[in-house]
């Protein structure tokens, strides 16, 4: 029995032995962080795994980079990054023993592997939130970003970043929506803007305009609550297409110190004075049965009423189709705000699968002498 106690203590030694050698290294290991502590924070957290972005004006982008040193034998990859949120955004680096980085995949890639980090070389996760886009403001926000990695000294990790938006006012409606414009005619809209709770800001007046852009700013109490009312006109005649413009306010933290600005943002379509509903007239036709379709035509600018003069079908359609059109509410001089004009074919159809033209409405109006109505015809 007594020849059996070396061998046995030679198993155990062995067994000890592999146990230590599979234990080897501690995987991806948090490096404590460094610089100036951010607004709002007065001492730093002792967890390395968190980050406090403090108080965060709206509309700033912050950022905090967490450094993790591989203190594997081996290389250790990043195969997964999972944000908490949708404001942010997670960024993978390597950075070297010899200085030199190494660009981690975007961590919505397929790949297997998002990041190789080397035995000793640190991986870098750059957490960057935009404030602008976040949902949650004026109270406290908590954001978790999930690691996996292959190392089996530590599959998982989560970084931790906590963040408060300040957001002195809330807009209402939150933009300047002119929605579509008539070229001719000009088009305004209005916000409400009120403090939040908590915040003592005040505006102070409107900065400079973005040309084209007239504007007014008025302040009232609402049961002991102040509320601006900005107004903003867009000035006729004005370019088609869409128009986007930011309005800044001037605010005051305390009487004569300035305060952070606030934007406002304008947007508008620039159309054309006149429109249709619908905009063309499209319909499919049997070869057998006549069919038709119908729109409404009408001005977009206020109290602008119409006197149709004649319709005219494309020559190359007029035995085809024909069309008519008609006052909806006309006044004793035979002029309406909106007229209806429908379109019919007429039988017999030729071969063509497909017509396809414009009408053109002659107006007795010298800024609108006509209106083109486009319509697209499907034979069967």
């Amino acid at each position: 029995m007594s020849c059996c106690r070396p061998l046995l203590l030679a198993l155990l030694l062995a067994v000890s032995g592999a146990s230590c050698a599979g234990e080897q290294g501690r995987g991806l290991v948090l490096l404590p962080g460094e610089g100036p502590l951010p607004a709002g924070v007065t001492e730093r957290d002792p967890r390395l795994f968190y980050h406090d972005f403090g108080h965060v004006p709206d509309g700033d982008t912050v950022v905090r980079v967490f450094q993790l040193r591989n203190e594997d034998p081996v290389d250790v990859a990043i195969t997964r990054v999972v944000p908490g949120c949708g404001c942010t955004v997670a960024s993978l680096r390597a950075r070297l023993s010899d200085g030199s980085v190494v660009p981690g995949e975007p961590i919505s890639s397929k790949a297997e592997k998002l990041l190789v980090i080397p035995p000793l070389a640190l991986a870098e996760v750059e957490v960057k939130i935009a404030t602008r886009d976040m949902a949650t403001k004026n109270t406290d926000k908590l954001i978790t970003i999930g690691l996996t990695t292959d190392s089996p000294n530590g599959y998982f990790l989560n970084l931790e970043v906590h963040i408060f938006v300040e957001k002195p006012f809330h807009v209402v409606p939150a933009a300047l929506a002119l929605g579509r414009v008539p070229v001719n005619g000009g088009g305004e809209a209005g916000v409400e803007i009120v403090p939040a709770p908590g915040f003592t800001q005040v505006i102070s007046e409107i900065l400079a305009l973005p040309a084209g852009v007239r504007a007014e700013l008025a302040r009232e109490e609402r049961q002991g609550i102040p509320v601006w009312t900005l107004r903003a006109v867009l000035d006729p005649p004005l370019a088609l297409g869409p128009r986007q413009e930011t309005l800044r306010l001037a605010t005051e933290s305390a009487p004569g110190v300035p305060g952070r600005e606030i934007e406002v943002q304008l947007t508008a379509q620039i159309v054309p004075d006149l429109s249709a509903e619908p905009e063309r007239l499209v319909f499919a036709a049997d070869r057998a049965l006549s069919r038709s379709a119908s729109t409404e035509v009408f001005s977009l600018l206020a109290g602008h009423r119409l006197r149709v003069t004649a319709l005219e079908v494309p020559e190359e359609h007029r035995a085809q189709l024909e069309a008519s059109v008609e006052p909806l509410e006309p006044d004793d001089g035979g002029a309406s705000l909106r007229w209806k004009v429908e379109l019919r074919t007429k039988l017999p159809l030729g071969a063509e699968p497909l017509l396809t033209g414009k009408l053109v409405l002659h107006l007795d109006d010298p800024q609108h002498p006509s209106f083109e109505l486009p319509y697209a015809v499907h034979v069967k």
